[in-house]
């Protein structure tokens, strides 16, 4: 029996354990956004895509999690500073 069909490697371990810390940092920062610089609709938007990316298609996750923090919380962030 081939074992890499069995069990992952380390590097994809790796790898979906970094997608799920994005995911979770994602899911948190958007929470914690007031409701006046992130509305209510968009922040349940961000945390189904960020938790469905992530339990149904992997790595999306994390794709969905990079494209929040690099674009819209640098820009809500600088509105805040």
């Amino acid at each position: 029996m081939n074992t890499a069909l069995v069990s992952p490697s380390f590097p994809t371990l790796m790898l979906y354990a970094a997608s799920l810390v994005l995911v979770m940092w994602t899911i948190v920062d958007v929470a914690r956004r007031p409701s006046y610089v992130l509305p209510i609709k968009r922040k349940a938007i961000w945390i189904i895509a960020s938790v469905v990316g992530c339990l149904l298609f992997g790595i999306v996750g994390a794709f969905v999690a990079i494209v929040y923090l690099v674009g819209p919380r640098r820009r809500m962030n600088a509105q805040l500073h």
